[in-house]
């Protein structure tokens, strides 16, 4: 009986480890090149927008996909460091119902001339348009 008991606790041990494993899925960490972002445009006033808001022309303009749990370091060509790093999420590929990205969703990491890196600390796929200014 003993042996019965031991073996039926080490069987719900391996459940439970199993069922708490990995929470963030497929994580993705990558450079984001400009050519990436076939949409992106800086305006008369110098800030770059990485995707238009809805609705889009075509579907080449959907929004960055953001995986969870992920760090992208996404170009820009402003040819400086930006004083304001803005993220809109969106559920939506097009950017329907779009939000700020705020908390774990859109994390800051760094900021250059050239790049910024971002990062979602949430187990959620979100879909990205990025502003700099």
């Amino acid at each position: 009986m003993r042996r019965f008991s031991w073996l039926c606790a080490l069987s719900l041990l391996g459940l439970l480890g199993t069922a708490c494993g990995d929470p963030c899925g497929d994580p993705e960490d990558r450079l984001v090149p400009l050519s990436e972002l076939p949409c992106n445009m800086t305006n008369a006033e110098g800030v770059w927008e990485s995707h238009p808001f809805p609705p889009l022309v075509t579907e080449a303009c959907n929004w960055l996909e953001f995986r969870g749990c992920s760090t992208y370091e996404i170009e820009h060509p402003l040819g400086r460091i930006p004083s304001d790093i803005i993220g809109y999420i969106s559920f939506e590929k097009d950017g329907r119902l779009s939000t700020l990205g705020s908390g774990n969703s859109f994390v800051i990491e760094e900021a250059g001339d050239s790049t910024v890196i971002i990062r979602n600390t949430q187990n959620q796929l979100f879909y990205l348009r990025l502003v700099l200014q």
